[in-house]
């Protein structure tokens, strides 16, 4: 298979896998969250995805994330929002531009509701799913390519997470409780199915950046589900910024051939001046491929 080839399949792997990385939560409570510190309203994100194969890494594609405050059926939320697509150059040959909304509860980050739609090539999908905790359950609506919906009702777990609302919820745990080799269950949501995974956590870890900054991060590596992707296992490993906001640093997987890799490449908005590696609100990051 050529490189042009690989490339643009593992592209669509981005924004998955940049979510995946925090994929994890503690079912001992129906109260998933204490208090938000991490992050607010107005934090952008946004990365750089590379693949490789060999000895070459490629530019592949981009993902953005971000977070507005909103409305859910008139109650206050929080609204996260990510794209991912490949880079204009390889338009030609695949198109590929996926997005995820998610509304969680504004103090739990509970989630209300997930839409995932996926435009790749001439594939196109729609899952949508609604959180219903009066009676635990999770209703789904998926259409893919041109064949009708599908419904279905799916029986919730404590602290399940979609892919895009965990992301958010991970970075306000307190990770001072784990030691270095620690298993952490979760429940996530993924494809109209609730897994039940755990990462394992690896300790600290310090990144460097073109610049000569250091950041101390936090390492780990979630159990992955076998699929068209990846391999399945812990093939994934995850830098989180060691600091009051939380931020992914870098993530790298390897998939079905060759590996991948996203770099957070500028971040805005965020919520912490103090106790914080960023020395500003707005900024790029050029961290050492």
């Amino acid at each position: 298979m050529p490189i042009s080839s690989l490339v643009i399949k593992c592209t669509k792997t981005l924004l998955v896998f940049l979510l995946l990385y925090c994929a994890f939560g503690n079912n001992a409570s129906a109260q998933c969250i204490e208090k938000n510190f991490a992050f607010e309203a107005g934090e952008k994100l946004t990365y750089r995805g590379y693949y490789n194969w060999g000895f070459i890494w490629v530019a592949a594609g981009e993902v953005n994330l971000s977070v507005e405050e909103s409305k859910y059926q008139h109650k206050d939320a929080l609204k996260f929002y990510g794209t991912g697509k490949n880079l204009k150059a390889f338009d030609w040959f695949f198109h590929l531009r996926d997005t995820l909304t998610a509304y969680a509860d504004r103090e739990t980050l509970a989630p209300l509701y997930f839409d995932r739609r996926t435009h790749e090539a001439k594939y196109h999908a729609h899952h949508k799913y609604w959180f219903n905790y009066s009676d635990n359950t999770i209703l789904s609506k998926i259409q893919k390519r041109e064949k009708p919906e599908k419904l279905d009702t799916l029986a919730n777990k404590p602290c399940t997470f979609d892919i895009l609302s965990v992301a958010y919820y991970v970075r306000n745990l307190d990770f001072s409780k784990h030691k270095k080799g620690d298993k952490i269950p979760l429940s996530m949501l993924i494809d109209n199915e609730i897994h039940s995974l755990y990462i394992r956590y690896k300790g600290l870890e310090t990144i460097k950046t073109k610049s000569g900054e250091q950041f101390e991060c936090l390492k780990f590596s979630p159990l992955l589900v076998k699929g068209t992707m990846f391999k399945g296992g812990e093939d994934m490993t995850v830098w989180l910024s060691n600091d009051d906001n939380r931020i992914p640093i870098q993530v790298e997987a390897k998939v079905l051939v060759g590996s991948v890799k996203g770099i957070l490449d500028s971040y805005e908005g965020l919520r912490n001046s103090k106790n914080s590696f960023f020395k500003k609100r707005n900024g790029r990051l050029e961290i050492e491929e």
